[in-house]
């Protein structure tokens, strides 16, 4: 499917550039990684050297995302990572909720994004690694 090979590509480079900043973040500002893991994911207090191990992985993650490197993998990771952080800070999402917060909204869409471009990985070939 050659009309294909655009929208996809287009659609993987829209997901990091999505993701990107919230990964740059652990390095720039670490601190407010670390709220955001507090507040939104309950998780402790993570040390730096924690974010930055979990930045460093999201980074070669998302590198491997980008060019198509394993493709069953790196889509399937980001995917399952991204929708595993939804379900997580659920409350966030739902509108009659306290903690209800309008920005978190954008991740569902990235989300559906993440598992179209999975299902649809093998057409994926623009600017891909086979």
């Amino acid at each position: 499917m050659p009309k294909l090979r655009l929208p996809l590509f287009l659609t993987r480079l829209s997901i990091v550039c999505f993701l990107l900043p919230w990964q740059l973040m652990r390095f720039l500002r670490p601190e407010a990684a670390d709220g955001i893991a507090k507040k939104y994911y309950h998780l402790p207090g993570l040390s730096t050297g924690v974010g930055y191990a979990i930045g460093v992985f999201w980074m070669v993650l998302l590198l491997a995302f980008l060019v198509g490197f394993k493709k069953r993998i790196s889509y399937g990771l980001v995917f399952l990572l991204h929708a595993g952080a939804i379900i997580v800070a659920l409350p966030f999402y739902i509108p009659w909720m306290e903690n209800f917060n309008q920005l978190f909204l954008a991740a569902i869409p990235a989300a559906a994004a993440m598992g179209l471009l999975y299902v649809l990985r093998d057409e994926d070939t623009m600017l891909s690694l086979k």
